[in-house]
């Protein structure tokens, strides 16, 4: 931290005064006679602390103090005057002022001075610190509460997975799928992992679903059909109440969009549709075609691949198809990630 002192009083004598004062304890000045030259030197470097006097000519010193704190909002400040006053002093202290300097003063003064303003720099700091790390430990808590919520809302979503015959490991793979695609569109940290955890808790909303629909051999009923279709507002139902996952909820709730208008719940179309629900419908149908399901066997890598391509830019954002297609081509070897590859 600088060493530097600036000064500020229209008398010459008492800068000339100041200046060889703090000279003798090591310190370094600058020195202004007048409000603007005050003003541009804070502007331009910072100081340890300032020393002004309260009577300036055509401006108090308390209403200069206020317009040096804007220029530099943690500079301490010492009032200089000759002629203290109660209302002088609440205004000042309301100001923010370190402490009060009355002339004519002697070095000893001075000294006290210097040691208030530093002791005062001292504990602000360690106040700072301390909030530091209180916020440190409150993000790092809320983190761990985090995870715990969402370990345990991914347990519960798992359990569909055991009731839909051929889904076991389906949300863990569309999670890894989607976070892959999300970093190959180059989205930034905070967002991947929004895609990851909403991958996490897509289905979350089968939970109520009755096993007889999930694992039903044959054609569902119209009824059972939009049975099904409401599950992403019901994901949505169980996970509102928790406002550590708000950020989650869009692309739980939109992703059986498509891109042009006719998917659910809402018709939402193109952009319109959130780019974390474009992205889990693309790893989502992918890992469902490669699954067993009661009504159908699982398809084959290249199958799946066809479909994409085939509804790209129809049911699928052509960019997000596009990143997945570049995604498995550098990835075929990889068991967990391509199955029946």
């Amino acid at each position: 931290m600088t060493s530097r002192i600036l000064l500020v009083d229209d008398e010459n004598a008492i800068l000339d005064t100041l200046t060889c004062m703090f000279g003798e304890i090591g310190w370094d000045v600058a020195i202004a006679s007048t409000p603007a030259e005050a003003l541009r030197l804070v502007s331009e470097e910072r100081f340890r602390m300032a020393f002004v006097d309260n009577y300036l000519g055509s401006m108090e010193g308390i209403v200069l103090i206020d317009q040096l704190k804007d220029a530099d909002p943690g500079l301490p400040f010492v009032i200089m005057t000759g002629n203290p006053n109660i209302d002088m002093a609440i205004r000042a202290l309301k100001n923010g002022v370190a402490d009060f300097l009355r002339k004519p003063f002697h070095f000893e003064d001075l000294l006290v001075s210097i040691e208030h303003v530093n002791r005062k720099i001292e504990l602000e700091q360690q106040k700072k610190d301390l909030l530091a790390g209180l916020e440190q430990t409150v993000r790092e808590k809320t983190a761990e509460l985090n995870q715990t919520y969402l370990s345990v809302l991914v347990t519960l979503s798992r359990t569909v997975e055991n009731k839909d015959l051929g889904t076991y490991g389906h949300s863990m793979r569309v999670s890894e799928m989607s976070a892959r695609i999300a970093q190959r569109l180059s989205l930034p940290a905070s967002e991947i992992e929004t895609v990851r955890a909403a991958s996490q808790l897509h289905d979350i909303g089968k939970i109520g679903i009755s096993d007889s629909i999930l694992a039903k051999q044959g054609p569902l009923t119209e009824d059972e059909y939009r049975t099904i279709r409401r599950h992403p507002q019901k994901g949505v139902e169980i996970l509102q109440p928790l406002k550590q996952f708000e950020s989650l909820l869009p692309a739980i709730l939109h992703h059986h969009e498509r891109y042009d208008g006719s998917g659910y719940p809402a018709g939402l179309s193109d952009d319109a549709i959130p780019l974390s629900a474009r992205i889990i419908s693309v790893a989502d149908t992918y890992d469902a075609i490669l699954s067993d399901r009661p009504y159908r066997n699982a398809a084959a890598h290249e199958i799946a691949m066809k479909e994409l391509r085939d509804w790209s830019g129809i049911q699928f954002d052509a960019r997000v198809v596009s990143a997945f297609h570049q995604i498995v081509q550098g990835t075929r070897k990889d068991a967990a990630f391509v199955r029946s590859a």
